[in-house]
């Protein structure tokens, strides 16, 4: 009979602890160690980044980094979903392009915009007439 060794994947946090462990030997406890790389991942990935973007110490407020990773990841794949909507369906996408067209893209932007903020118009008006008509 022969032997089968299991080989058990480890996490991303796991390998992590281990290569820190391996550089600082025994100068952290596993507990506080794993408080570490917790605390690591979670500002590295988790967390708003604050960037300097001039040499006057300007900085600004961007996501964090795993919002540009999933993008980077997904740009790919959505631009050939799109790509295969649209080779399937190429009936509906010709008909909504000449509907826009022929509305003039100056319509069609203002539709988007009309249809856009039509509740808060609608809310608008409501509040001013509730207004007239109580004074």
């Amino acid at each position: 009979m022969t032997e089968s060794n299991v080989v058990v994947q480890k996490s991303f946090q796991e390998k992590m602890k281990d290569r820190i462990k391996d550089s600082i030997g025994e100068l952290m406890t596993d507990e506080e160690l794993k408080d570490l790389v917790n605390r690591g991942l979670e500002e590295a990935f988790f967390r708003e980044r604050k960037v300097t973007t001039d040499s006057w110490g300007h900085t600004k407020i961007e996501p964090p980094f795993l919002h540009e990773i999933l993008k980077e990841l997904m740009i790919e794949s959505v631009d050939k979903h799109v790509s295969e909507f649209i080779n399937e369906h190429p009936d509906d996408v010709m008909k909504a392009i000449k509907e826009a067209h022929s509305l003039g893209m100056g319509n069609a932007i203002m539709l988007a915009i009309t249809n856009k903020f039509q509740m808060d118009f609608i809310k608008f008006q409501t509040s001013i007439e509730q207004r007239l008509n109580n004074s």
